[in-house]
């Protein structure tokens, strides 16, 4: 599916400062419980800003740093059939922020695999 990730993320969080102090994409594949941070979630870094991307159905993991320079918003996101959605949001994540998405990423990974 051809998205621009710009445009869907400001249609569903119109308030954005999208990539105001910089930021990336990431596919979410499957979890690595034996570390608690960001390197749980395995998967690949995949481009993404203001222009049309190719994205295939999946879960994707958006980090948006805004706000103050330390600040990182993570969005999780299930894409599928053209429809991106967002499943769930940690604003100004700390040391071990990816652990808060392990449930819903399991529950994802269980029903869409």
């Amino acid at each position: 599916m051809v998205l621009n990730w710009e445009k869907e993320i400001r249609t569903i969080d119109p308030g954005i400062k999208f990539r105001l102090n910089g930021g990336w994409l990431k596919t979410v594949e499957k979890l690595d419980k034996s570390v608690k941070n960001g390197y749980s979630l395995v998967g690949e870094f995949v481009k993404s800003g203001d222009f049309d991307v190719e994205y295939s159905d999946g879960l994707y993991l958006d980090c948006n740093k805004e706000g103050k320079k330390s600040q990182k918003d993570f969005r999780l996101f299930r894409l599928k059939d053209g429809k991106l959605r967002l499943l769930d949001m940690i604003i100004d994540g700390d040391a071990t922020w990816a652990v808060g998405f392990w449930d819903t990423i399991e529950e994802e990974l269980e029903n869409f695999h």
